[in-house]
């Protein structure tokens, strides 16, 4: 954990997202395809056979389908290319599409892609003679929960404003997360060193997470909702890196006789942020209570006063 003042940060790291195998189903986006045929071998990525595709699931059939229906060579290989949430329009370049991060974490979507290198009517005779698919999270999934330290008496304390940022008031010129890059939708665990994931644009931006009014206790932690992870392209926050992220809160303290105080709080975070992992982002918010004490000064002997004679 991390300290400020006595408000405490922690980041816990765990796998998974929001858009999984149901979430692909019923979705009526689906995912899109490219593929590209080669008669020689070896792979070359393209989208002169399918482009952009839109595949969705069938209830009624319980099988994805596209339009208009394509078949296979007698010769050569079919090198595919996939994504999920399909976007209309996407357009492949090399191997890669470009992808955006929403500035609203309510309009943000999860990632997914994946590749089948190779494949012909032959080879789909182990997949059920379907072209099989494995998709991966794309994206790092950040959540967050704030509670507070202890119960404090007399007071009622109103989380307002969650911030991730680039400086520690929000207002520098250095933003913290990529707005945009593009990801190579041929990448897999052994491909070549050379070859990246991701390639980030240098342009960047600031999250305000929350904005409300939530009351906060000890016992029940005030969480992001479903609709409200942010899904935002892997990056280092470590110690080391060059970029830099804090975690902003505004929060405002009201006694019992209707003083409010306004208060805000910061901690640097320094994480790697990963591909395919969820994180949440743990914030306990303490008080520090104003004592007093008191003390009385000593007399201290003045100079002497000489002797004045009353006669």
């Amino acid at each position: 954990d991390g300290y400020l003042g006595r408000s405490a940060v922690a980041v816990n790291g765990s796998r998974g997202s929001v858009l999984e195998i149901a979430d692909l189903k019923s979705s009526t986006d689906g995912f899109g395809v490219f593929g590209h045929y080669k008669e020689a071998d070896g792979p070359e990525f393209g989208s002169d056979l399918f482009n952009n595709v839109k595949v969705t699931y069938s209830e009624t059939k319980s099988k994805r389908e596209y339009s208009p229906l394509k078949y296979w060579p007698t010769v050569g290989h079919i090198d595919f290319l996939a994504y999920a949430p399909r976007v209309d329009n996407k357009q492949l370049k090399g191997s890669s599409i470009d992808f955006t991060v929403e500035g609203d974490a309510a309009n943000q979507k999860d990632l997914l892609w994946a590749n089948a290198i190779g494949q012909t009517k032959q080879t789909i005779s182990v997949t059920d003679n379907k072209v099989k698919f494995q998709f991966a999270h794309a994206l790092s999934r950040l959540g967050y929960t704030v509670k507070l330290k202890d119960d404090y008496s007399n007071v009622t304390i109103k989380l307002n404003k969650i911030t991730l940022a680039g400086s520690n008031d929000g207002k520098g010129t250095n933003k913290a997360f990529y707005k945009k890059g593009t990801i190579d939708l041929s990448y897999t665990s052994t491909t070549s060193s050379t070859t990246k994931l991701w390639t980030p644009s240098e342009e960047k931006q600031d999250f305000e997470w929350y904005s409300g009014d939530d009351q906060l206790s000890k016992t029940t932690a005030v969480k992001n909702p479903e609709t409200k992870y942010l899904f935002v392209i892997p990056q280092n926050f470590s110690a080391s890196a060059p970029d830099q992220l804090y975690v902003i809160v505004d929060y405002a303290i009201t006694y019992s006789d209707g003083t409010t105080v306004n208060t805000k709080v910061y901690k640097q975070l320094e994480k790697e942020f990963l591909q395919g992992k969820a994180y949440t982002i743990n914030l306990t918010i303490g008080l520090t209570p104003i004592e007093f004490n008191a003390e009385v000064n000593n007399w201290v002997d003045g100079n002497t006063i000489p002797e004045i004679p009353l006669n």
